[in-house]
């Protein structure tokens, strides 16, 4: 993360030569990606539309989470998911480019199935009465989880098309299982987990081409 800090700090301070010729086309899209999601078994894109003339953008980032066996976090079957986060964001100087400093907030929305092995509730009949017993079996868990963020970012173009965006913030997650009145710790140890409920801190790095 202090690597993350010192790339947010150092970028604005650095310039790139852009043609005076590129200065009047105004970007109106921009589409790209965000690779720490790897780190999670995940893919995310980002979708940037601007909202008006001046400085307000809408950014919709989908996210697919596949994982077919265990992870450097978890000991699993299998995972399968995806999320979305909308975002308003306000540059701060009204530019035709997508670039400088920031400021950026909205809603957050994840699905996660996970396949493990557990113990699991069974029935079965016996002299006409009822039975239920735990057994140990493949079972499934269905997280979701909802929040928002607040970050601030810079963002800025080389060579007017390609864009690197460096971001800070916080955030906050509610999560709820379809197995248990709370969700079981295994998958809320630390804010970085799949079902994580708490305060958060938001960084990351978005590389992609303004159209």
């Amino acid at each position: 993360m202090r690597y993350l800090i010192i790339l947010f700090l150092i970028l604005p301070n650095l310039s790139f030569s852009q043609p005076q010729s590129l200065e009047t086309a105004a970007k109106t899209f921009n589409v790209g990606f965000v690779p720490q999601y790897s780190i999670t078994d995940g893919f995310r894109f980002d979708l940037d539309f601007r909202l008006n003339d001046k400085n307000q953008w809408l950014v919709v980032a989908p996210q697919v989470y596949i994982n077919t066996g265990s992870n450097w976090d978890y000991d699993i079957n299998s995972l399968t998911g995806f999320g979305l986060e909308a975002q308003h964001r306000i540059y701060i100087k009204n530019t035709p480019f997508p670039k400088g400093f920031y400021l950026a907030y909205g809603p957050v929305f994840n699905y996660f199935s996970v396949k493990d092995d557990g113990y699991v509730y069974e029935s079965y009949l016996e002299d006409g009465a009822t039975y239920h017993e735990l057994n140990e079996d493949e079972m499934t868990t269905r997280i979701y989880k909802v929040g928002g963020n607040l970050i601030v970012g810079v963002q800025f173009l080389v060579a007017d098309f390609f864009y690197i965006d460096t971001y800070l913030g916080t955030g906050m997650r509610f999560s709820f299982d379809d197995k248990s009145r709370g969700l079981h710790d295994y998958y809320n140890d630390w804010w970085g987990d799949i079902g994580y409920s708490g305060s958060l801190l938001v960084g990351g790095v978005r590389f992609g081409l303004s159209f």
